[in-house]
């Protein structure tokens, strides 16, 4: 590779790179595709009930499907749609999310990896819903069978998923991010019109530092070309 074209890729690189280093907690934008299937239950949101997917996976950029829990009661799309991912820790607070919910959820979701099996998946995906819904910073708020979220499906495993967890959150959880729609940059996450998740991405900003690198290669083939 000739100098002046390393160089126009090291810049890109820094272009790109310092607006997801200007917030520690915005990961980037990625395309998300959501695939839910079976199994599924009948379980109860604050604003709607009805029989459910438990299972859920996301493609990101268009890569292979990697494990995703839902944490909302909006609508799934059937379509691609655009995502701002951001790190599961304290700095939650600041989009107007309760982080000990996400961070207890996103503890959930890393423990299910020791078991992936569909009947635990469903099972943490009800603890993920009960956490998110009705955790209020006390134990006491973890029951399925009372609060604003409720379910008789895979209600025994996920509660003892429930009253395994610690009595405080943690202050970070490697390994997953939080998904939401629409994209953002600063302010309070919205919570409609699609379902956000949380989702595994073993190294987050691979993700985007992958993107950077296939548009920086694109970038000087183009411009290398006679």
């Amino acid at each position: 590779m000739k100098m002046n074209g390393l160089i126009k890729v090291m810049v890109i690189g820094v272009l790109f790179v310092f607006p997801i280093c200007a917030n520690a907690d915005i990961i980037g934008d990625v395309s998300l595709k959501v695939s839910a299937s079976s199994p599924t239950g009948i379980v109860y949101f604050p604003s709607t009930s009805g029989n459910y997917y438990l299972d859920y996976d996301v493609s990101l950029n268009g890569g292979s499907l990697t494990e995703a829990f839902c944490v909302e009661d909006a609508n799934a799309s059937s379509t691609t749609q655009q995502y701002t991912l951001i790190s599961i820790d304290n700095g939650l607070s600041d989009f107007g999310l309760p982080a000990d919910s996400y961070l207890l959820a996103a503890l959930v979701a890393n423990n299910f990896l020791a078991d992936q099996t569909e009947a635990a998946k469903a099972a943490a995906q009800i603890a993920v819903w009960e956490i998110i819904f009705d955790y209020d910073g006390t134990a006491e708020s973890l029951n399925l069978a009372t609060g604003d979220f409720h379910s008789t499906a895979y209600q025994s495993a996920a509660q003892q998923i429930l009253d395994s967890l610690p009595s405080t959150a943690p202050t970070t959880v490697n390994g997953w991010a939080l998904a939401v729609n629409p994209t953002i940059t600063t302010g309070d996450i919205i919570t409609e019109p699609y379902q956000n998740y949380l989702v595994q991405v073993p190294e987050p900003g691979l993700i985007i530092l992958l993107g950077i690198a296939v548009s920086a290669i694109g970038v000087l083939y183009r411009t290398s070309k006679p």
